[in-house]
């Protein structure tokens, strides 16, 4: 009697393992997953092209004149400029030229410019006062 017992709770105990087996032995379907489509974050402005001229390299003459006074005077006075960089503690401003980069610093509290200095990236020279012939390929 005891092995009749016995037996029925192996096949009772088999029935469940082979049932719930076949229960999760599901068979998988291969998903075919789309190509990444690269995603555009940041689309810059179309900018527009400013020939360079006589006018526009004498333009900034007098740029290292504005020594210590206000940065929004000197943007009054040149317009936009073409890069700038804001911190907590000094902003830094450029513009380019010709041949030249002038770079502008000033304080964030007070906007006042602390420091101008122009360089003739060709020729790999910092200069003291802008010059019309320092900044051409005459």
């Amino acid at each position: 009697m005891n092995l009749v017992k016995l037996s029925k709770y192996f096949i009772f105990i088999s029935f469940l393992i082979i049932a719930t087996s076949c229960e999760t032995t599901d068979v998988e379907e291969k998903v075919i997953k789309p190509e990444p489509v690269p995603k555009i974050i940041y689309t810059p402005e179309v900018e527009e092209t400013v020939e360079e001229n006589d006018e526009i390299v004498e333009y900034f003459k007098g740029v290292e004149l504005f020594l210590n006074k206000s940065v929004n005077d000197l943007i009054l006075k040149y317009g936009k400029v073409d890069f700038s960089k804001i911190e907590s503690v000094y902003e830094f401003h450029r513009y380019n030229t010709d041949n030249c980069r002038i770079f502008i610093q000033n304080r964030s509290v007070d906007k006042t410019i602390i420091n101008i200095t122009i360089y003739n990236y060709k020729k790999n020279l910092f200069i003291e006062t802008y010059s019309k012939d320092l900044c051409t390929d005459i």
